[in-house]
């Protein structure tokens, strides 16, 4: 049954022409639409213009409107014409000709072309009803949706139905000045080249902000192995980049509030974590000095944390839209970790593989609509426990290739000093940049503090 079935009555008003509902228009457009593409001639061919528009088949409201329109791609994919003849012979051939009523049908369709200049403007009503429906069955499913959830359950029957407007918003079939001729921008962009390109975030490391070069949309994949400080590499980016006064937005999926705040704390007043840690007579009078001097300046960080246990990539994005809307900027994001992460569709069937290939995809796709920075911690295999040197490499990664293929950089961490306690380099950190669209690749060493959960530049001066 259409979801317009409830409204689709026609209203008769009294000395008025009856008003045309809503179906019956989505049909009628549609068969315009679809005669000008039968009536196709070598000197005007509108079939790119409708297909740019109408790129999902389920856009055509009518069931034999898609069958034919799934011809018509057919013929043009293999160059050919798509003339009513040629349709005709290929939906005989596929045996859907007398599915759709046959060429007496195709002929009517025909009869109601547009004409060629009207094509775009038919062809996007016609996404437009496409869309509108989908918004319906959206609005329905949440209304199931509402009605079969239970109390505790209720923010993530939010948070899937928000994904899914979200989804419908950012319309895929709108090019946005996405598609066009490589000549129609290169004098603007050679213009753009005569400022310096700011990088979009910092890290705080400034050997690794020197290669890496962060620009809007990048995904950046921190990975390693347990204990070789994924975490206090990543909080330390937060920091460092909010400190700059760019907007910062933690997802901490791995620890708690308590445990990130006493890292931050740490982290800024120089203060041992351990004391934190442990807390009441640990703490000592000079380390809540050090506290109080920092205080105020973290107060005041555009940094924000979410302790979600559950996040998906629909939430990240509304966070993303509303941190936007907040600070009129794309925030740098940090996933702690990707690994942790729920589709937006959560499917009992779907392997760790599927789950974080479809992830991967979707921050990807967030990043690139949003101008954001994601940056995720990302977990390895053993691959390099069993390797000379344990040192790690790209094809560590658990659970997808997706990652790789995704990512912008990738940075591997390594510490010799964790397999090898009477290491030459203890206290040094490698960053190991794997993957770098922005610049080349290669390895930056610093210098570990995880008593104040930190990494830093090597011969860094302590701040006061």
């Amino acid at each position: 049954m259409s979801v317009f079935d409830e409204t689709a009555t026609v209203l008769e008003i009294p000395g008025q022409q009856a008003l045309e509902s809503p179906e019956a228009a989505a049909g009628r457009v549609g068969a315009m639409v679809l005669g000008a593409c039968l009536m196709a001639t070598p000197a005007f061919d509108p079939v790119p213009i409708a297909a740019r528009i109408l790129d999902d088949p389920r856009d055509w409201y009518r069931p034999h409107h898609e069958t034919v329109w799934r011809a018509v791609l057919a013929l043009h994919g293999r160059g050919k014409p798509t003339g009513l003849p040629m349709v005709e012979a290929e939906l005989r051939r596929g045996g859907d000709l007398e599915r759709i009523g046959g060429f007496v049908e195709l002929s009517q369709i025909a009869a109601q072309a547009c004409t060629g200049v009207e094509v775009e403007h038919y062809a996007e009503i016609v996404h437009g009803y496409a869309r509108l429906r989908r918004y319906q069955e959206t609005l329905l499913r949440g209304m199931q949706t509402a009605r079969q959830s239970d109390p505790v359950g209720v923010a993530d029957a939010i948070a899937a139905h928000q994904a899914e407007l979200e989804h419908l918003a950012a319309d895929q079939s709108a090019d946005d000045g996405l598609f066009g001729r490589f000549g129609e921008g290169l004098q603007e962009h050679l213009d753009e080249l005569e400022t310096t390109i700011e990088a979009a975030a910092v890290t705080g490391l400034r050997d690794l902000d020197a290669v890496l070069k962060i620009r809007p949309g990048n995904i950046i994949l921190v990975a390693g192995r347990p204990a070789m400080g994924k975490s206090a590499m990543t909080l330390g980016v937060a920091l460092a980049n909010a400190s700059s006064g760019r907007p910062t937005l933690v997802h901490s999926l791995e620890m708690g509030r308590s445990e990130v705040t006493n890292r931050v704390l740490s982290s800024k007043s120089r203060v041992a974590l351990h004391h934190l840690m442990e807390g009441g007579p640990a703490v000592t009078e000079d380390d809540w000095t050090r506290m109080a001097r920092r205080l105020p300046d973290l107060e005041a960080l555009p940094l924000w944390m979410d302790y979600t246990p559950r996040v998906s990539p629909g939430l990240v994005r509304t966070r993303i839209k509303s941190l936007i809307r907040q600070t009129g900027r794309a925030p740098l994001v940090i996933i702690d970790y990707i690994q942790l992460m729920q589709t937006d569709q959560r499917n009992s069937r779907q392997t760790a593989y599927d789950r974080v290939s479809e992830v991967s995809r979707e921050l990807k796709i967030i990043a690139e609509d949003t101008g954001a920075v994601i940056i995720c911690c990302a977990q390895l295999n053993r691959g390099s426990e069993h390797r000379e040197g344990k040192v790690p490499q790209t094809s560590d990664l658990r659970d997808s290739g997706q990652l790789e293929q995704d990512a912008s950089g990738i940075i591997l961490l390594h510490r010799e000093d964790h397999y090898d306690k009477f290491s030459e380099r203890a206290g040094e950190s490698d960053l190991i940049l794997s993957k770098n669209r922005n610049g080349t690749t290669r390895t930056v060493t610093v210098a570990h503090q995880f008593h104040y959960s930190r990494l830093r530049d090597m011969g860094q001066p302590e701040e006061r």
